[in-house]
Formats: structure tokens, sequence, C-alpha cells
């Protein structure tokens, strides 16, 4: 016959201890009450939720690179971080001082939008604008100075311009520039608990980088919120509708015919009819740019009296 695993004497000692911690149990207390989960500090937005407003976001972002050429002396890079969800006064008690927060209305819908720029993205465009390097720049805690507010607005109105086309492939708006302001201290344009959907792009140039946030106000799209989540659903005419309206969009499209490195005392002594030549061979394919991004290979030709582009190769980067 086996043994049992215990003897009397031991199950006799665990009696007693299983009562002895049944004592200590009930004289346990809660040291502090229960505190209550915000959900809402938790919620984050994903692509597709509100299926118009995401396209308003990619279209955009797609526009800027074009749009900030025409203030930064180079291509920038632009990368899509994320979309949030963040009270107003948690949004503001996190940007630093000086920061350039452009705020703005954007009719038909209520309530403050807001554009901040990163101060770190400032100091590095104006280097690189007067011919200095982008590197990283440390924030000063300071305001800023007439030449950089001069960028700051020259930037908010290429940020306004774009964000303005890419909300009219989807309905009929219109932006209105209300001001610009520098210490986030001091901006009360919503109620610090106001809630606030948040676009956060980081743009890159030659090594140094900075952040854009786009705040749309969820109240103010509040009335429209339905038809802005619903517009591919409600029936094909209107699925075909907005796929017109992105054809319509323009692309810009570019040929780089080759490239070249001379000294600045070659540059100097160029003339007219002096000749440059590319490192590429003639035969070589062209490359083809789409919004700044290489998307084909090609060869040189003509059409009729036109200078043309034949596409040979595809090419994924």
């Amino acid at each position: 016959m086996d043994e049992p695993l215990l003897s009397q004497e031991e199950i006799n000692l665990l009696l007693k201890t299983l009562g002895k911690e049944e004592k200590k149990g009930q004289e346990v207390k809660p040291t502090r009450e229960i505190q209550p989960l915000d959900l809402s500090s938790l919620e984050h937005i994903y692509a597709g939720r509100i299926i118009a407003l995401e396209l308003v976001f990619e279209r955009w972002i797609s526009n800027l690179k074009r749009g900030l050429i025409s203030v930064i002396a180079g291509v920038p890079t632009i990368l899509k971080e994320g979309v949030s969800i963040m009270r107003f006064g948690e949004l503001v008690s996190k940007l630093p001082f000086p920061s350039a927060v452009g705020y703005f209305n954007l009719r038909p819908f209520r309530g403050n939008f807001m554009i901040i720029l990163d101060p770190k993205l400032i100091y590095m465009v104006v280097s690189n604008v007067f011919g200095g390097s982008p590197k990283p720049y440390r924030i000063e805690s300071k305001e800023f100075t007439k030449v950089e507010m001069r960028l700051i607005e020259k930037l908010l109105k290429v940020l306004y311009n774009e964000l303005q086309e890419a909300w009219r492939t989807i309905m009929d708006v219109e932006l209105i520039p209300i001001g610009i302001e520098t210490n986030p201290a001091i901006l009360v344009i919503a109620r610090p608990r106001e809630r606030y959907i948040v676009l956060k792009i980081t743009i890159s140039l030659e090594g140094g980088e900075g952040y854009v946030m786009l705040a749309v106000p969820e109240e103010g799209i509040g009335p429209y919120k339905d038809m802005l989540k619903g517009l591919l659903e409600k029936s094909p005419e209107d699925y075909k509708k907005l796929i017109k309206a992105l054809m319509g969009v323009p692309i810009h499209i570019s040929v780089e015919l080759g490239r070249a490195k001379i000294s600045l005392g070659e540059l100097y002594e160029l003339k007219v009819g002096d000749t440059i030549v590319l490192e590429n061979f003639t035969k070589e394919p062209v490359e083809v740019y789409v919004e700044g991004v290489k998307k084909f290979l090609g060869v040189l030709g003509h059409s009729g009296n036109k200078k043309a582009v034949k596409l040979i190769k595809d090419v994924k980067e």
C-alpha cells in the first residue's frame, strides 16, 4: 500500500497555518482609494476612422514638399509620425518656449485650428536659408528675432495654403489666419479640456529635423463628423465624385538629366557658351521624379516640337 503524501502531524500544522492567514487577511485594509481610469487619455485615432480627414492629412503631407521648396533651399524629407487625441491643456503644456503656434479658423468648421512649429525646425531653416548647416540647434528659451518671425510667417503661409488646397479636394473651405503665439503658456484659444485631433509630422533637411503639428478641434468638426466618416460609404456616386476630385489633383514631375561636381573657382569662371560635362554616360537612362520621389527611368526624345521622355522602367525606393 502506498504511503500517504502528508502525515497527520503535517496536516494539523497546515490547518493551523491557514487559520492564521485568514485572520491576517481580515485585518488588511486598503491604503488608498481606487482611482478611476480616464479612458480618453488612451484613445488614439487610427487610419481610416475618419476617412475624409485621413485623406486630407495624406494630401497635405504630399503637397508640403513642393510648397516648402519655395522657402527652404533644398528638398526636405517629410514623414508622418502619427495621429492622436490630446486635450488642449495637455498639448500646450508640452510645448517648449519659444514655439511658433499659428492659429486660424477653417470655415465652415467651428473653433480654432492650430499649426505648431518646432523651434528647432525654425532655427534649422533660418540657418539653411542663409547658407549655414541645418545641424540640430539648442532651444534658447528667448523670443524669436524679427528675421525668425518673418520666416515663421512664410512657413505658415505655405502650410496654410497647402492645407486649404488639401481640404478643397473633399469640400469647399475657407482658411482665415488669426494670429501667431510664441509663448504656449499664455495661449488661451480653447478650454483646457477641449479635445484636439493632432497630426504630427517630421521634416528632415540634410541631417537636421524638427516637427510640425496640425491640431484639429474635435468639437469643431463634430457637426460634419458623420459625413466625413462615411464619405466613401454613402453610395457609388459619392465614391466616383471623390475619385474624380483626386484624379484632378496636379502632380509635379521632373526629369534629372545628370549631375556634375565643379570647384568654386570653376563656377566663378563659367560664362555663356561653356560646356559642363555631366557624370552620366550618353546612353544612360535619365531619372524621372514624381513629387520629388524617384519613380521611373526613361530615355529622352521629343514629341512634335517639345521635349519628351519615354518611360522604360519602374523604380521602387
